[in-house]
């Protein structure tokens, strides 16, 4: 089970997340769905996050665990953080959940789902009092490293988040560039996506993301 332990100095946030990713990017390869993440990362006990810091909107964060949600565990992201966000269901035959804890709490999540012609990326959502804060970033990273290792990723990013998500590796791509299940998720958008703020994206397998460029 794929595991980020995270309890220490904020300032050190940027540093530990660069570390993160030079590593996957260098890490151990492998072939399918479930990549092997590299061995440092079963063993590191590095901290990300204050173990209990103050959100802006009093909340505290507790010791920050990020992780791989197991197939039981779906459904605490359906009822805890999709309520929240469409109503998402997960697909257990399909999805792969990561997910973001402070303490026993999920307060982020991210899916990746296998379709029949390629991998999508969808769903990342954090609850609202704990934004702004890296959650993001974090289960994404983990998700990136463990989905997206030796296979193409896809998504359909809200236009405000492309920057976002272009930090992470991820490139703007016409919609006809898309797989075409993926691609028909949004048929109803009669090929205007910009009607409704979604502009498509592309991570290619090794893609650089902004950590590791800085670093």
């Amino acid at each position: 089970m794929p595991t980020i332990s995270a309890s220490a100095a904020t300032d050190r946030y940027n540093e530990d997340l660069t570390l993160l990713t030079l590593y996957s990017l260098a890490g151990e390869e492998s072939s399918g769905f479930p990549a092997i993440r590299p061995r440092f990362i079963k063993q590191i006990r590095r901290y990300i996050f204050s173990e209990r810091t103050t959100t802006s909107a009093g909340q505290v964060v507790e010791a920050v665990e990020v992780r791989e949600l197991t197939t039981a565990e779906m459904v605490r992201a359906e009822k805890e953080l999709w309520i929240h966000y469409h109503q998402q269901k997960a697909d257990r035959t399909r999805d792969r959940l990561f997910a973001v804890f402070s303490g026993k709490r999920i307060i982020g999540v991210a899916r990746c789902s296998r379709h029949e012609d390629g991998l999508e990326v969808d769903a990342v959502y954090v609850l609202e009092e704990y934004r702004l804060k890296g959650f993001a970033r974090s289960v994404m990273i983990l998700l990136i490293e463990e989905c997206g290792r030796n296979e193409t990723l896809y998504m359909h990013s809200k236009t405000e988040l492309v920057e976002f998500y272009g930090s992470l590796g991820f490139q703007r791509i016409p919609e006809s560039a898309l797989p075409k299940t993926i691609r028909d998720r949004f048929e109803f958008c009669l090929g205007d996506l910009d009607a409704i703020s979604v502009c498509p994206m592309r991570r290619e397998p090794g893609a650089q993301n902004q950590a590791a460029i800085t670093a």
